[in-house]
């Protein structure tokens, strides 16, 4: 398991964001829960797929094994909750599968890697594996329960 020491942006190597575009995340967050966010993610053994620190009121998750950068979430404080204003995701990321399953699996980070939860992994339903969770640990290197998501079709968006 990842370090739950605080983690600093210098701690692992990192490479600058390329283009991003905003994914719909939106949550927000108690002190206790910004505290542990803001110690972020120290990779340790292969299997720890990403390195995440908290800059500011930024968050920040990079590739563990490559230093790409793939989310930032952004933050204010509205007295005692901290609530997610932006939420960016490497634009290669979005060509994949999209805002609305990238958003997903940002949620999947957060609340199990940051949060300690246990939130089923998002699986695209056309993905196929070579065995069963390969792909949620080629991901996250993680292996919680999955649900299959469905892509929803571009033109449903306007409806």
């Amino acid at each position: 398991m990842a370090t739950r020491a605080t983690a600093k942006p210098d701690d692992w190597k990192r490479l600058p964001f390329a283009a991003m575009s905003p994914i719909p995340y939106r949550a927000a967050f108690d002190p206790a829960q910004f505290a542990e966010l803001a110690k972020g993610l120290r990779p340790e053994v292969m299997e720890d797929k990403w390195f995440i620190y908290l800059d500011g009121l930024d968050l920040y998750f990079h590739r563990s094994w490559t230093g790409h950068g793939v989310y930032r979430v952004g933050f204010e404080r509205h007295g005692e909750t901290y609530r997610v204003v932006s939420a960016l995701c490497a634009k290669p990321m979005l060509a994949t599968h999209g805002a609305e399953y990238q958003a997903r699996c940002l949620d999947f980070l957060v609340e199990n890697l940051l949060l300690g939860g246990s939130k089923p992994f998002p699986r695209p339903a056309d993905v196929a594996e070579s065995a069963p969770g390969a792909f949620q640990h080629g991901f996250s290197g993680s292996g919680y329960r999955e649900v299959p998501v469905v892509r929803r079709p571009w033109w449903t968006f306007w409806r």
